[in-house]
Order: C-alpha cells, then structure tokens, then sequence
C-alpha cells in the first residue's frame, strides 16, 4: 500500500462502469473490517474505496 488519499482517476471510471451495469459496488459489504469498533472511517458503510479494505475470508 503507498498510502495514497484518494482514488486514482481509473478506479472512478471502473466505478462508474460497474454501476452502470448494475453491480455492486460498496466495499463496506466484502471488508473483514466492517463492524464498528474497527473501523472508523467516515465513509464506512457506503465506501467505494478504502486504503484499509480488505477482502473477507481468504
């Protein structure tokens, strides 16, 4: 991870496309963080992008 802010213009465009095909696009819902005391991002239950996701399970 280098830590970066913000998305890069690529995973915008990728987002879009994917809610134009009507895919799922939160990643609050696959995150092995996503219960309260762990994670304290503002965005979290509606994140599209995350410098902490993490896919849950293996």
């Amino acid at each position: 991870m280098r830590g970066r802010t913000k998305p890069s213009w690529g995973h915008n465009l990728k987002i879009k496309i994917k809610k134009a095909l009507g895919m799922n696009v939160i990643l609050c819902d696959n995150c092995k963080w996503n219960w309260r005391s762990s994670c304290h991002d503002p965005v979290r239950p509606h994140a599209t992008w995350c410098p902490d996701f993490e896919k849950r399970g293996k």
